[in-house]
């Protein structure tokens, strides 16, 4: 399966969008539809248009080629971002938070993270409680804590990057996530 920028920026702009959704009504995802959207929530590394303005139509002409079908899908979220922040403050740290993740957001396919969690669990290996550094929207989490792997493990996840915090803390509410870099 190739990557497709599009259907990336597609899906990361809706579980952004449900997650702040979720956020005002005060929940957290509860239907297997909701997690699903979250789940597809895969950062914006390798996403670096949203580096580019996108505030007005006449920034289009400032992108490439390649990035212009991505235009329109970033004004979409920096409208999405600055409809949910209660101020201008806030929207700009939401944008900076998205924009450092750039060279860093890149998520570990689900296949490798199972075989990682089987070869624990095949392996003997207990456990109890794990630290998750750099959680994104929790595959690991998701991994280790599905199918009875590890019941009652208890975790601790981190994430860097405020909205994708945000997406975690909506999928995973019974665990102790904190919003910010692990080497705080």
């Amino acid at each position: 399966m190739s990557y497709n920028r599009l259907q990336t920026m597609r899906d990361n702009i809706e579980a952004i969008r449900l997650a702040l959704r979720l956020g005002v009504a005060g929940r957290s995802a509860q239907t297997p539809e909701e997690r699903e959207v979250l789940r597809k929530y895969a950062g914006f590394g390798g996403l670096k248009c949203i580096l580019n303005d996108a505030n007005e139509l006449g920034d289009a002409a400032k992108w490439s080629k390649s990035d212009i079908e991505l235009f329109m899908p970033t004004v979409e979220l920096r409208r999405l971002i600055h409809d949910y922040s209660k101020d201008d403050k806030e929207f700009a740290r939401y944008m900076d938070s998205l924009k450092a993740s750039v060279l860093t957001a890149f998520y570990t396919p689900t296949p490798i993270v199972d075989a990682l969690s089987d070869a624990l669990k095949y392996s003997g290996v207990e456990v109890k409680s794990f630290l998750e550094p750099s959680a994104g929207q929790g595959a690991f989490i998701d991994s280790f804590l599905r199918n009875d792997r590890y019941p009652g493990a208890e975790v601790l996840a981190y994430e860097k990057d405020l909205l994708t915090g945000k997406i975690l803390s909506a999928l995973h509410p019974s665990i102790l996530t904190r919003i910010e870099g692990f080497e705080k």
